[in-house]
């Protein structure tokens, strides 16, 4: 990513009002068109140097246009550039190196061969009921539980923080991480007693959410028509799922079996 470094206090300082442009501590003020040739440039002809063109459609550019052209032709006066010859398009890019300075984006790479970009995590607040209206609660010891909420008491639900996360997308396929919003809690898969498992894992609210996410936390959001599934990352073909009793822990069920493994996702405000 090129950025515009900032000015030096040998650089001269201008000013623009709505039609002027000028030295703010001299004397020459220009209105109107005109065309500036920076002194080094003096060896080019009029027709083969590099021209900036001012006109007064561009004077209501922001502070940062101005500081950017400002700084733009200060670096290009200061560097000698012969004109042996026509100018061509490759001679732009020696001409940026001047004016720019560059900075690195790192981008890391996981276990699949993908990259991750130092982007935000884009994120979504949501509700989850199942096949059977049964909604989602936080209970002791740090687990979850479906069961049925009459209007009064629909504010126990947990609110989930979705996040869009690295994985392996595809078509009908995006991965996800599943927080509670407000508590430093994740849905997590791992194996116990050599059984794919769902578990609630505290982490460091420092370090999480972020955008690669360990493979545990991930899960693939399938959408069929309105209901969505939850697949696990680490053990494909096992999903978030609930009983059909009322009351019981929300765990992870294989597919094929009389287990409910769709639900209705709803979107909650921040």
């Amino acid at each position: 990513m090129a950025a515009v470094p900032e000015l030096t206090s040998g650089m001269t300082a201008y000013h623009s009002d709505e039609n002027d442009f000028f030295e703010a501590d001299g004397p020459k003020q220009v209105k109107g068109s005109f065309t500036v040739l920076p002194p080094d440039l003096a060896l080019c002809s009029p027709h083969e140097g590099i021209q900036l063109q001012f006109s007064r459609q561009y004077f209501n550019k922001s502070v940062r246009q101005v500081v950017s052209l400002i700084v733009a032709v200060e670096k290009l006066g200061r560097e000698p550039v012969p004109c042996s010859r026509p100018g061509r398009d490759n001679d732009l890019r020696s001409f940026l190196s001047f004016i720019f300075e560059e900075e690195p984006m790192i981008f890391d790479a996981w276990d699949d061969g993908s990259y991750v970009h130092d982007a935000p995590v884009r994120s979504l607040n949501c509700t989850l009921q199942d096949g059977q209206q049964k909604r989602l609660v936080l209970s002791e010891p740090c687990e979850l539980k479906a069961l049925h909420l009459q209007e009064p008491n629909l504010s126990q639900q947990v609110v989930f923080s979705m996040s869009f996360v690295v994985g392996e997308r595809s078509n009908d396929k995006i991965p996800v991480a599943l927080g509670l919003r407000g508590q430093n809690l994740y849905l997590s898969c791992v194996l116990k007693d050599q059984t794919p498992t769902l578990q609630l894992e505290s982490v460091d609210p420092n370090e999480y959410p972020k955008r690669k996410m360990e493979r545990r936390f991930v899960f693939n959001k399938i959408e069929i028509k309105n209901r969505v599934e939850f697949e696990s990352a680490q053990y494909p073909n096992w999903y978030i799922s609930t009983s059909q009793e009322n009351h019981l822990p929300v765990f992870l069920g294989n597919s094929g079996g009389q287990d409910i493994t769709d639900f209705t996702m709803e979107s909650v405000s921040s």
